[in-house]
């Protein structure tokens, strides 16, 4: 992947020092220009922005409220930018003048977008966001399980790498169908990794399902998460082995109410991850098929909250899970009452008899293991991972907590998976322990 980053050095340095400088630009001028039209700009750059926050967060819950405020500051400098290159624009006549006001409005604005990519790491090199990486345009290779029949699951201990075998793996892109659950699906993908690709191929390898967040779809794995390099680096240090990487579609196909991994009236999302999409990998790729010791759920952010549901509703499906800065329990921003007459017809007992804070306080889990890991610097869900830490150990998981740097972004979200992965090969049996 190019190396040239986003988040430090030199490039996001300069587009910085550019942006200040294009506003300081804009600024300058006449005695009254300065004393009178600069202040005015700022104050309903000041006032468009408070406004942008009251409809972000209070009004209309665009994004959590961990989202940093300083970022509302390098907004209100942007949006001041912009008023100013107009107010410029409005007052020359010479194309060159208003060309130059255009730049320096975009040099600003783009020094802005710079700031926030920094703060959640979505974009971590120039090449993720000028060529982001996506499934190739191969069809999926299947394998029918009767070609494990007999034969005993892979694992660095029995697998040797056979000459000719790929040095990466491949992400596809898949239909998973939800037979059982009736649930409506956008296309998943699926990572391959290379013994899965290699002739002999490695067989009935384990699974790792990987839910992502929301706004949000399974490609943001491959972007902001860098999900090839990272399970191709792992790969590489065990003769090309890695688990089968199943990214679903958590967004019920963009329903409007996401469907909170929990059967509802909205759909029957917890159904289609816990039943469709084991029994669709197993019959088309030959992996997992020992049972739940060979999977395993990973998520982040609302993701992490849908894998710490699947693990308390269906340990025997996924004993092992990985719940990167979730919440303690689903919600929606209008409150937990309307999530009740929303997902459940007001019904509280259908949400209880799912909700995973509940089922650890009713029962024990003394064959599931996770890791819960969440942002030092994320006040919002870092309370929330210690609370269903605390919650998870009571209920018997061997479960560990761990603080890692940065807040609710990629920063921690990549890291919360790169980090646990040979943790996770012990736990399905790829790696000796």
């Amino acid at each position: 992947m190019n190396s040239v980053s986003l988040l430090t050095g030199v490039l996001p340095a300069v587009l910085l020092i550019l942006g200040g400088l294009s506003l300081v630009g804009l600024a300058a001028g006449r005695p009254r220009h300065l004393l009178v039209v600069v202040p005015l700009a700022a104050m309903t750059a000041a006032v468009i922005t408070f406004i942008l926050f009251l409809m972000a967060e209070p009004v209309f819950h665009w994004w959590n409220a961990s989202f940093p405020r300083m970022l509302y500051v390098y907004a209100g400098l942007g949006i001041l930018a912009v008023i100013l290159a107009v107010l410029r624009i409005r007052r020359v006549d010479a194309a060159w003048d208003r060309f130059l006001a255009v730049t320096a409005a975009s040099l600003a604005l783009t020094a802005v977008a710079v700031t926030v990519n920094a703060a959640y790491a979505q974009y971590p090199t120039l090449e993720s966001l000028i060529s982001p990486p996506r499934p190739v345009d191969e069809a999926l290779p299947t394998r029918d399980p009767a070609s494990a029949a007999g034969l005993p699951a892979t694992t660095e201990a029995n697998w040797t790498a056979p000459p000719g075998m790929p040095s990466e793996g491949k992400v596809y892109s898949a239909e998973i169908p939800g037979s059982t659950s009736g649930y409506a699906s956008n296309s998943a993908l699926v990572y391959l990794p290379p013994a899965y690709l290699a002739s002999p191929a490695a067989v009935n390898l384990p699974v790792l399902v990987l839910i992502h967040g929301q706004p949000g779809s399974p490609n943001d794995w491959l972007v902001g998460g860098q999900l090839l390099d990272m399970m191709d680096s792992f790969a590489a240090k065990h003769q090309g082995l890695a688990p089968v990487v199943v990214m679903p579609d958590a967004s019920n196909a963009d329903n409007t109410n996401w469907p909170l991994c929990l059967d509802s009236d909205i759909s029957s999302s917890a159904t289609y991850l816990a039943v469709d999409v084991p029994s669709w990998v197993r019959q088309h790729l030959a992996a997992g098929l020992s049972g739940g010791s060979q999977w395993a759920v990973a998520g982040y952010s609302y993701g992490g909250t849908c894998a710490l549901q699947l693990a308390a509703n269906y340990p025997d499906t996924y004993p092992t899970f990985i719940d990167i800065a979730g919440e303690s329990e689903p919600t929606v921003t209008q409150g937990t009452d309307s999530l009740i007459n929303t997902y459940f017809g007001g019904d509280k007992s259908r949400f209880t008899a799912q909700n995973a804070l509940d089922r650890l306080a009713a029962q024990s889990f003394p064959d599931s293991a996770g890791i819960i890991a969440v942002g030092a610097d994320d006040s919002v869900y870092t309370p929330e991972g210690r609370q269903v830490y605390e919650a998870a150990r009571a209920a018997g998981m061997q479960v560990t907590l761990q603080v890692l740097p940065g807040g609710h972004s990629w920063q921690v979200w990549q890291a919360g998976l790169a980090n646990n992965l040979d943790w996770l090969g012990r736990r399905l049996g790829i790696l000796g322990s």
